[in-house]
Order: C-alpha cells, then sequence, then structure tokens
C-alpha cells in the first residue's frame, strides 16, 4: 500500500460514553472497519496482529457528519488516523503493528479480576479479537480505579494512550482470563495503568494506559488533587 486510503464511517449513539464522547474502543473498531476494507480489497495482506497503540488527541461527540478514517502502511505497521469529515484536526491515531513481541512473566502480588468470554469476543480463527481484547483491557481498568478511589476521590479523567502487546493469541475458554492490573506511575496531571490478561499462568496480553484528568466544563486538562494521587500511590506495587 503505496498511498493514503481513505473511509467514510457514519457516527451511532451507540458509539458515546457517559461524556457524550465516541468511547475509546469504538476509536479501535473505526480503525479495525478501515483495515478489513484494504484487506478486501487486496492492499494489505490479513496477517496476526501483535502490537495496538492508539493516541486519543481529542474527543469525537456525536453529529451530522461521519467519521474519515485515513489509512497508511509505514514498515510492518498500518496507521489509521481518525478524523471528522470537513474538520482539520486530528481526533486519534491507531497504529496496528504485525512484528513479533516477546513473552513476559506474569506480575505477581497485583490485584486480579476474572473475566468470562463471551462468544461475540471472538474472531473467525476462535480467537479473541484485537479490539474486544482492548474491551477485556478496559473491563480490567474501570472497576480497578473504582476501588483505589473512596467516594468523592476520584475527579474525571480521559484516556490519552494506549499500547498493548498480544504475546500470544486466547483461545476460547470457559473458564475466566484473569486480568492483573496495578497503578504503574502517578504524575502532576496524568497516571499510567499497567495491565496483564493471563491464561494457564502465562501473560498473553500485556498493556499501558495513560490516563489524564479531564475537566469537563473547560473541556481541558486539569492536574491531579491531593486524595486523587494518594489513592493512586495505594494501586502501585509493593
Amino acid at each position: 500500500m503505496s498511498s493514503e486510503h481513505r473511509h467514510v464511517i457514519p457516527l451511532r449513539w451507540a458509539d458515546l460514553d457517559s461524556l457524550n464522547h465516541v468511547n475509546n474502543v469504538v476509536y479501535l473498531r473505526y480503525a479495525a472497519e478501515a483495515r478489513a476494507a484494504l484487506i478486501e480489497r487486496g492492499l494489505m495482506d490479513d496477517r496476526r496482529i501483535t502490537r495496538i497503540a492508539v493516541e486519543f488527541v481529542r474527543p469525537i461527540q456525536l453529529g451530522p457528519r461521519p467519521v474519515i478514517v485515513t489509512s497508511r502502511l509505514e514498515g510492518d505497521d498500518v496507521v489509521h488516523e481518525i478524523g471528522i469529515e470537513g474538520s482539520p484536526h486530528l481526533y486519534a491515531r491507531v497504529t496496528w503493528g504485525h512484528d513479533g513481541v516477546g513473552r513476559v512473566d506474569p506480575i505477581e502480588g497485583v490485584d486480579s479480576l476474572p473475566l468470562t468470554l463471551r462468544r461475540l469476543d471472538l474472531d473467525e480463527r476462535g480467537v479473541v479479537d484485537p479490539v474486544q481484547i482492548c474491551e477485556l483491557l478496559q473491563e480490567s481498568r474501570i472497576p480497578f480505579m473504582s476501588s483505589l478511589f473512596d467516594e468523592g476521590e476520584r475527579g474525571t479523567v480521559v484516556l490519552a494512550h494506549l499500547d498493548v502487546r498480544l504475546h500470544a493469541a486466547i483461545a476460547w475458554r470457559s473458564e475466566p482470563v484473569e486480568s492483573r492490573v496495578w497503578v504503574d506511575r502517578v504524575g502532576g496531571s496524568s497516571y499510567t495503568i499497567a495491565a496483564q490478561l493471563c491464561v494457564d499462568g502465562r501473560a498473553a496480553v500485556s498493556s499501558d494506559a495513560v490516563l489524564v484528568g479531564f475537566d469537563a466544563s473547560t473541556q481541558r486538562s486539569r492536574a491531579m488533587t491531593d486524595p486523587e494521587r494518594a489513592a493512586l500511590v495505594r494501586g502501585m506495587r509493593s
């Protein structure tokens, strides 16, 4: 694929989260739609995805104009830049990587959560789809974050960056996948939540999610409060 390719996707109400922004995982669905179109047109091979990086630049709100995904090949990576028709702004960038990633050991001594798979999580190969991997990571991250804070301590945050490494495919299983989650870094206005999805004692997926304090009234970033920082430090690995 030597040039850029444009894919048009209409917005839907179901794409939105509680802030009336497009949900984080939906950006990956937009990119997956564009990637599938490239494969169907013979512009790229359907290779196994081993890395996913998402940069969230600005939120998309529901409106009449469709999403525009501009795709290009950069070496072994496929990059999708997500915008809105008629807007000059970049809203998100999703990169699929296809090179190898090494194995990692499961992290011990951190919070864990069982995640039961659904049949709809699987792709045509019978393994969990990469987009659904990110859904499972979100399902892990949200309750973990809620468990750290007492009532009134936690302010609004938005996901700024997500980096995912797929070390091994996760096949269909009736027993839960184990999710391990911890706070990896706490900064002045952002923090990083790390997570692993483990199967049979092995880490199949590892990830880092950078979250930034967000002021919904101004639609701008904000500094973390002292109670927030103290709660987050409690969630770090000892």
